[in-house]
């Protein structure tokens, strides 16, 4: 399996899980708000993106070959990072695309980049999802079988009250839910893997799956 990773600048892996998929990615692409500590931890990265204004001087100087500077403050960093990322993708082959350091640190931040996850399910070649130390988030659009682990928990999110989530496989049936806010699809289990979640239209969803 031939995986990539970006890493954003929230807080920086820390359980073994994630370390690990930070040590064998073949790749890594870094905001550069990150860059210093994945250095320290003994990682170069493939490229280093953003405005790099507030890089280090000693990270400018050795690492020049590998920035690539981005301005558009229409973006953050993570999108940067990822249309880079989708670049790297065209040209060589991928299983598998990991964000890692997307929450943790500034709440602001962690929600922006959630919600991002969406779009960049659509527009990605190959999987992608965001791991943290505590789980892994993953976005659907339509009709899905979802592999989940059976005990585990999963928390369900929308942006659209008109939809409508007919479930079969988890512990709490979701088929009542209006999703007119984050909270009324989360904590539910799995308890039959794959299970299944059939939406009323084409929709974006996101699954937070704990994982530990």
């Amino acid at each position: 399996m031939k995986s990539l990773v970006i890493l954003a600048n929230g807080l920086f892996p820390q359980t073994e899980r994630t370390l690990k998929l930070l040590r064998e990615a073949d790749a890594v692409i870094c905001c550069d708000g990150a860059a210093a500590k994945l250095i320290d931890f003994g990682i170069t990265p493939y490229s280093i993106v953003g405005d790099l204004d507030s890089l280090p001087e000693n990270i400018t100087e050795n690492y020049r070959s590998i920035l690539r500077k981005e301005e558009d403050q229409q973006t953050n960093d993570l999108t940067k990072a990822f249309k880079a990322a989708l670049e790297y993708i065209a040209e060589n082959h991928t299983d598998t695309v990991h964000i890692l350091g997307a929450t943790g640190l500034r709440e602001d931040h962690t929600l922006g980049n959630i919600s991002l996850l969406a779009d960049y399910s659509k527009e990605c070649p190959c999987p992608i999802d965001i791991v943290t130390d505590f789980g892994r988030m993953v976005s659907i659009h339509c009709t899905s079988q979802i592999e989940g682990t059976v005990g585990r928990e999963v928390s369900i999110f929308a942006f659209d009250n008109s939809l409508r989530i007919s479930s079969e496989g988890l512990q709490y049936p979701t088929d009542g839910v209006v999703f007119n806010s984050l909270w009324p699809a989360t904590l539910n289990k799995v308890e039959k893997s794959p299970f299944k979640l059939t939406l009323s239209h084409p929709a974006d969803v996101i699954l937070f799956f704990e994982e530990f």
